[in-house]
């Protein structure tokens, strides 16, 4: 007999197939020898005398129902239908047997119940009514099986328009009486999980089948119906109906419908408001992690080094314990059941000082109840660079550019003669048919895979998992990798009230940067060069005869030598995690749930530059200067450890009476978190291949051994209170007092606040007669949240010590920063206003929010006067506010499950302006600063500034009238608008603003029976861009290498002239002005996928396998732009088809 999964979107089979499993792990044989000792050993007996206790008013049945699956671990199947709408007043049960409770409460609802094992189902009460049968009747005999061919037991079976019917056995069989004229009759057949279906007998014209002499054969189809909407905190439960704050969930399987590169690349497809930023420099890097925002920026990015990591990154909650972004970007996506974004502050207050930037919830699979079960799911990817936005020149344009450009021409004869040899060696290559294709050299196409595998099972009692999997992350870049490997141990043990969770986790993990070096590099080579000699072997210089007098001698080193060197650039890190929990039953309404998680983690990095590496090809001469060649070769070498304890214990409590519906939580948590880290870098290597320290000449110059040690302890309590009136009005209040070691001793607990209140208009009486609409919803909230993501002892007093001086055998020590006993917590009032408006059955779904988000007290570094020993110390410098509104409209434009045919469309929108309200004395100097700066190094780049009533992503530069046509300079204009020819970086103010008026997505997806399609698209609107490439390509390109074709087009050449661009002659450099301020429009296709359910009984059969489903993926396929720049400098970006494939054995 199979296995059924209830309450799930679809059903889920379980059948034991023999299997060896080779090479396993000493550990892993013993656990699954002890889980297989202890599966033998439970009974399945006598679920029907279990005994069960219930006091409960005014809950629905499908309430009822859940409690008692809780306590008996029982599986229930039942339709959603037919029990959503019943209501129970009064439910009183004490201590009585499952059989008698189950009677009780389904006592005047028309259905009855059945038990098979472990499984209950609820099905209608078969009513026999002779009258309503003709004297002529005739005996229908047949079996129900679903799409695999597995007979389905417990599927109803009634004659529409009748309480006339049966349900099918333990085998799928059943038989039904008909009229004697089945003219007009139509079956239907339900069942949890699978769509209903509707049987004509009209339709029938088999005799042999009206005669009860053959069976009829029913195949009922998988249903593809959604869950009920839950909102999930890591600590609790709750239906969103009756949630106050702006959340979102989705599912795995939704993540999994996008693409299977990581959670995060798919979740921000899924939900407006949670962005990942593009990060031009670092393009498809494997080993980069991502920047994640929520809502918009709370903090100031240029400040960033006071945080411990990115200050407006949200916190991550995994099964219930905070986890690092790296640990989510591992995250084998297959294990994910669901993850929830907490937005707002009722619905992430619960987190306190660490939710001021959102809260990311995510919740892991659990073992199933069943038979032993082996589990696959492999993904593999096939990615591309993605080289579409650039365009160089070949090789005969370069060199006759830069003969333009009077690259060639010396200032003396014999230079001047030198350097027409060099020219000539050159045209001579181009001649030959040179023209090296740079950007593909330090280029592959590769290939992906993750590999995953579960054993689990289990009971009522107990339940068991070991998981395994290995990812293997090879980069676009030749030689660089990302690698995974984890493996776990879950184990779950239920003794009467009592539930035990275990969960091990242990995860290597290995990153690889290229020994190419940076993409960067390959765009600026000239094309007229030879990588290679005679032998096919790179050569270390171009041009042995290279004229040392002649510029960019940087050009002529060749990359492509480096990477031949034994050169290593790596980071390994391996973690280990246990996360214990224990839940108490103590009664119906009050539940005690305790958790304590431990986290050990080591690190180390090796970095080692060859003495042969080019980057050295300058330092020193062996007879001249021997102890600078001595120098070269370099390597640095760190290792490091942390400790973390996290632990909280909360008391739930649930009461319904009348129409009144009460939920409080109270809880305190305590967690401490330790790192000590070493760094040694040292140079002089005398051979390529000692790369150990101890080959080393000496510290690296200037520098010397370092060591960082960091200590952080939080305590808080919470509690949360939340009410609803017969299911229409709702109100949420939570508290959490936090403290924490990274503020001052005046300012050491802050309290985190928040109030939601809610309105279901659609549960008022009067709606009754909008049949048309099914939800109509408002709600509003308004909280004060916190963020500690701050580096360590930043309110404390720190001390250097010189170990290279003494007195008296003392060490002098000196103050390196003055700590802040008055250092504030960085706290952010949030306000939410939310509408959900749903039609027809909920097919058609608008959802709005809008929010404004202010944040006092930012951190930073405020710069003193240094007659007081020391230069700076940490201060509260400002506030900033975001205002934004998120909207998405979802409609399933096809929904018929006869034909089993369902197609959806969605399309999202985001908008989010922030702006700096106030900002202090010493935000105020450091503008001037950095000003200044610029004006002093000539910077090409536009500076960042911070400025009251502006916002944190303007772009700053000067006003631009273009290309004066007469004299071929730039004309601009001052603060005051008078026209000058003079820059001046003074005079710089906001022309643009990098974050878009709006963007979002627009989706489909298409459901055909066992085929699935979905597609997603991105769209930005409004927003600026400082085009970097027009500076750094194009007017103040190095000639001396290759550059941006557009260096021909519009460049001023002659008076009259009206060109974008200044002549090549002009060597002044081009300074931030507005006529690089470009508007970007994007529109990119963000993922396809295609999957397909194989589901054919024999060729699961012939594979020994339950299910097999495959999946592909194209991702990053497209992208459309009003903007032409070069993406991905330093790596390039990336364009990824995948595949995956699911098995369960």
């Amino acid at each position: 007999m199979k296995h059924y999964k209830c309450m799930k979107k679809n059903c889920f089979y379980g059948r034991g197939v023999p299997f060896y499993l080779k090479k396993c792990l000493l550990i892993m044989r013993l656990c699954l020898f002890f889980m297989l000792v202890l599966q033998i050993g439970v009974s399945a007996s006598g679920y029907t005398q279990q005994r069960v206790s219930l006091s409960m008013q005014d809950v629905t049945l499908e309430h009822v129902l859940k409690e008692l699956k809780k306590q008996t671990g029982l599986r229930f199947f039942y339709s959603v239908e037919k029990v959503r709408p019943e209501q129970k007043k009064v439910v009183n049960i004490e201590n009585d047997v499952l059989e008698n409770a189950l009677r009780s409460v389904l006592m005047g609802t028309g259905l009855t119940f059945t038990i098979m094992n472990d499984v209950v189902v609820i099905k209608d009460e078969v009513v026999s009514t002779a009258d309503s049968l003709q004297k002529r009747q005739q005996l229908l005999k047949g079996i129900v099986k679903d799409k695999a061919g597995e007979p389905l037991p417990g599927v109803t079976i009634l004659i529409e328009g009748t309480t006339i019917g049966c349900a099918t056995d333990i085998d799928g069989k059943y038989s039904l009486t008909l009229p004697g004229e089945v003219k007009g009759v139509v079956l239907v057949f339900r069942f949890v999980g699978m769509e209903t279906k509707k049987v004509s007998m009209d339709e029938v014209k088999d005799k042999e089948i009206l005669q009860g002499k053959k069976e009829f054969v029913v195949v009922l189809e998988e249903q593809t119906e959604n869950l009920d909407d839950v909102v999930v905190t890591g600590i609790f439960r709750r239906s969103k109906e009756l949630a106050t704050g702006a959340s979102v969930t989705v599912t795995g399987e939704q993540l999994k419908m996008v693409g299977n590169q990581n959670i995060l690349q798919s979740l921000r497809t899924l939900d407006p408001s949670f962005k990942i930023v593009e990060n031009n420099l670092n393009g498809s890097d494997p080993n980069a992690l991502p920047e994640i925002e929520v809502r918009g920026a709370n903090g100031i990015p240029d400040l960033d080094a006071n945080y411990k990591g990115n200050p407006n990154q949200p916190l991550f909650i995994l099964d219930g314990f905070e986890v690092s972004l790296q640990r989510v970007v591992d995250l084998d996506p297959n294990r994910v059941e669901s993850i929830s974004i907490l937005k707002d502050a009722s619905a992430a207050a619960l987190y306190g000082s660490r939710s001021a930037n959102g809260v990311i919830v995510i919740e892991t699979k659990a073992p199933e109840i069943g038979r032993l079960r082996l589990s696959y799911n492999g993904d593999y990817a096939v990615v591309m660079p993605d080289l579409t936005d650039y365009d160089l020149l070949n090789a005969r344009e370069a060199l006759e550019l830069q003969k333009d450009a009077g690259h060639f021409e010396g200032r003396s004869l014999s230079n001047d003669i030198e350097m027409k040899e060099y020219y000539n060696r050159m045209l001579k290559n181009v001649m030959e048919g040179v023209d090296t294709y740079w950007l593909s050299k330090p280029l592959r196409t590769a290939f992906e895979h993750r590999h995953n595998f579960e054993l689990s099972g289990g009971d009522k009692v107990i339940r068991y998992g070991i998981n395994f999997s290995v990812r293997m992350t090879p980069g676009v870049m030749k030689g660089s990798s990302h690698n995974n490997y984890m493996g776990g141990v879950f184990l779950q043990y239920r003794k009467g009230g009592l539930l035990f969770k275990n969960d091990l986790q242990i995860t290597a993990n290995e990153s690889k940067n290229s020994p190419y070096g940076e993409f960067s590099q390959y765009v600026s080579l000239n094309p007229y060069v030879r990588p290679y000699d005679g032998q096919g072997r790179p050569v270390k210089l171009f041009d042995d005869k290279y004229p040392d007098f002649l510029e960019g001698s940087q050009f002529n080193k060749n990359p492509l030598y480096n990477a031949t060197l034994h050169s290593v650039d790596e980071e390994k890190y391996t973690d280990f995690t246990n996360n214990f929990s224990i839940e108490w039953t103590i009664s119906e309404n009050l539940t005690l749930m305790g958790r304590f998680s431990l986290t050990k983690q080591f690190n180390s990095s090796d970095l080692f530059y060859s003495a042969s590496h080019t980057m050295f090809e300058e330092l020193g001469d062996p007879i001249n200067s021997p102890d600078e060649f001595l120098r070269r070769g370099k390597a640095s070498f760190s290792n490091g450890e942390s400790f973390s304890i996290l632990g909280d214990l909360n008391l739930r409590y649930g009461q319904s009476f009348g129409k009144h519906n009460i939920y409080a939580v109270v809880g305190l948590n305590a967690s401490q978190s330790k790192n000590h880290d070493k760094t040694v870098d040292v140079e002089g290597f005398p051979n390529d291949n000692m790369s150990s320290i101890a080959f080393a000449k000496q510290y690296y110059k200037d520098s010397r051994p370092e060591a960082t040690y960091g200590i952080q302890r939080l305590a808080g309590i919470l509690g949360t209170f939340n009410y609803s009136y017969d299911r229409r009005y709702l109100f949420d209040f939570s508290l959490k007092v936090d403290g924490s070691s990274n503020f001052g001793s005046n300012n050491r607990f802050a309290p985190i606040w928040s109030l939601g209140a809610g309105w279901n208009i659609h549960n008022e009486s009067w709606m009754e007669k909008m049949a048309a609409i099914s939800i109509l919803k408002l709600r509003c909230s308004y909280g004060i949240t916190a963020s500690q993501n701050f580096a360590p002892f930043q309110a404390t007093s720190m001390y250097s010590y010189e170990t290279g001086r003494h007195y008296a055998g003392l060490i002098p020590a000196w103050l390196k920063g003055i700590g802040n006993k008055d250092l504030k917590w960085q706290t952010t009032h949030v306000l939410n206003f939310g509408l959900e408006l749903g039609f027809v059955d909920s097919r058609y779904m608008i959802n709005i929010d809008y929010y404004q988000r202010r944040t006092d007290n930012l951190l930073a570094d405020v710069t003193i006067a240094t007659s007081t020993g020391f230069s700076s110390y940490k201060e509260n410098i400002g506030e900033t506010e975001n205002r934004g509104f998120e909207a998405t409209v979802k409609a399933m434009f096809i929904k018929r499950p006869q034909d089993q045919i369902y197609w959806s469309v969605n399309v999202s929108a985001a908008h989010n302006r922030n702006r700096i309200t106030k900002i202090s004395n010493f935000m105020k100097k450091r503008n001037e600063e950095v000003i200044k700066k610029a004006e002093e190094e000539n910077q090409s780049a536009p500076v960042i500034l911070y400025e009251e009533g502006r916002s944190l992503t303007d772009i700053y530069a000067v006003r631009s009238l273009g290309i004066d046509p007469a004299t071929g300079n730039e004309l601009y204009l001052t603060k005051q608008g008078l026209t000058t020819f003079t820059y001046n970086s003074f005079d710089q103010v906001a022309v643009g603003n990098t974050r878009p008026d709006l963007e979002g997505i627009i989706g489909t997806s298409l459901t055909y029976k066992n085929l699935t399609f979905s597609a997603n698209f991105r769209y930005k609107i409004g927003g600026q861009i400082y085009n970097s490439t027009l500076v750094d390509r194009v007017e103040n390109a190095d000639l001396y290498g290759n550059v941006d074709r557009r260096i021909y087009d519009d460049r001023w050449r002659k008076e009259g002239d009206q060109s974008l661009y200044k002549s090549i002659f002009d060597k002044t450099t081009t300074r931030p002005t507005s006529r690089f301020v470009q508007d970007e429009n994007v529109f990119t296709c963000e993922s396809v996928s295609l999957g397909y359910d194989i589901k054919h009984k024999g060729i699961l059969r012939t594979l020994g396998m339950e299910r097999l489903r495959v999946n592909a993926y194209m991702n990053d396929i497209m992208r459309l732009s009003t903007v032409r720049q070069e993406r991905g400098i330093n790596y390039p970006f990336a364009n990824r088809i995948a595949f995956s494939l699911s098995a369960t054995f």
